[in-house]
């Protein structure tokens, strides 16, 4: 019993209560203190070697995730491409069935206006070929009086 209070008096707190002031253990210069010691950290050294362990394991499992992530991302990059150029290529033809329609109506609208004046044009052949021939008789008489 007395080796344990030797023990605990050794690091009980320097000071007294009151106020603030220096605060720490005293140093104890026993030459078998460190010998203490010795079998607590011989006794750490099965943790030690267990918290090794864990942490390469850990190292290794995040390596795999590192390189499962990567792989991931990887395909969903070529899984973006793919849909990227899949959308490109529809609004692509979105767009050229657009231009195909606006053309179409365009080439209607301007068959219907040819339809038009051609049609104006024949009511108006034979006025415009009568007007011709009486200027070409007119000139030909001026002519044949000269």
């Amino acid at each position: 019993m007395s080796v344990m209070l030797d023990r605990l008096r050794r690091f009980r707190p320097v000071g007294s209560p009151g106020g603030a002031g220096p605060v720490g253990v005293p140093v104890d210069h026993r030459p078998g203190v460190p010998t203490e010691l010795v079998a607590v950290f011989d006794a750490l050294d099965g943790v030690i070697a267990e918290c090794q362990e864990i942490r390469a394991s850990a190292e290794q499992t995040a390596a795999e995730l590192i390189e499962e992530a990567q792989r991931e991302a990887a395909g969903l990059v070529a899984s973006a491409a793919a849909r990227g150029a899949a959308e490109r290529a529809e609004a692509a033809a979105a767009i050229t069935a657009g231009g195909d329609a606006v053309a179409e109506r365009t080439r209607t609208t301007a068959a219907a206006e040819a339809e038009v004046l051609t049609r104006r044009g024949r009511q108006r052949m034979d006025e415009l070929v009568a007007l011709i021939l009486d200027r070409v008789r007119a000139d030909a008489g001026r002519a044949g009086a000269a």
